[in-house]
């Protein structure tokens, strides 16, 4: 449910700040930076008890859980997967590297916001931690390392710098980290639909309707991205194969 609420606010606000991204990037950059100092303070200053608690759920939910983050990401991924001729990809195209900074930055918030704890269960308490919280953090770690990656070379003043071969390289990175981060979800969100979805369970029907439509929305969304950047792989393949079919032009003498 959050998910698919992050998904329509991102494809909003992409849509309403495309041009003004594209023109002063390094604003929403430091409004990036701003939503992790807000999100440090909410955590630590507990101030759900302050704010209202539709806001949690339509604003602060979204960034403090990583929602809007993956949407904005699910939205860069799918820009590469489309039909770059397509009217939507030829208008985001440009903003894309800014795009995927900007959700990385985001992405900051969420692990400070979940960090506090984990670090600190990992330290004092980590007989306290299941197996699926486990599993999570083992996979945060190529997920944060490769995300830091993906940004710093998303960078314009990086990415001048770097032979463009090898900078193509690293940003195919993003195919595993996408991979990763669908099994990192769905590592967290299984175990509960199945849990509430027990005989046994007196869990409120919202909250298992909320569950099983995330794991839902995420498979669908997750699952049409590999299907459309397979296709898009083999056209590209086979466009390549005719090109070195073609015969060479004769050359006048």
């Amino acid at each position: 449910m959050i998910f698919l609420i992050a998904l329509l606010e991102a494809i909003l606000f992409v849509f309403f700040f495309k041009n003004a991204i594209r023109k002063r990037p390094a604003i929403f950059y430091v409004l990036s930076i701003a939503v992790i100092g807000f999100i440090v303070c909410y955590t630590k200053l507990n101030l759900y008890e302050v704010f209202p608690e539709w806001t949690y759920l339509y604003v602060i939910s979204v960034f403090y859980r990583g929602a809007f983050s993956t949407a904005l990401f699910v939205i860069v991924m799918y820009i590469g997967a489309l039909n770059p001729k397509g009217k939507i990809v030829r208008a985001l195209m440009p903003i894309r590297g800014y795009l995927s900074i900007i959700a990385c930055l985001i992405t900051l918030a969420h692990s400070f916001a979940y960090g506090i704890y984990y670090i600190s269960a990992v330290l004092h308490t980590p007989d306290e931690l299941d197996l699926r919280q486990i599993l999570a953090l083992i996979l945060t770690v190529p997920l944060f390392l490769i995300m830091i990656v993906l940004m710093v070379t998303s960078f314009k003043a990086v990415r001048k710098k770097m032979n463009p071969r090898v900078w193509k390289n690293v940003q195919r990175l993003s195919y595993p980290w996408f991979a990763i981060l669908y099994v990192y979800l769905m590592v967290l969100l299984v175990p509960s639909m199945l849990e509430s979805l027990s005989p046994s369970s007196d869990m409120e029907m919202i909250y298992k309707v909320n569950y099983v439509l995330s794991v839902l929305s995420y498979t669908v969304v997750f699952g049409t991205y590999l299907i459309l950047r397979v296709c898009k792989y083999r056209k590209d393949q086979l466009r390549r194969k005719q090109n070195l079919q073609k015969p060479a032009a004769p050359v006048l003498s």
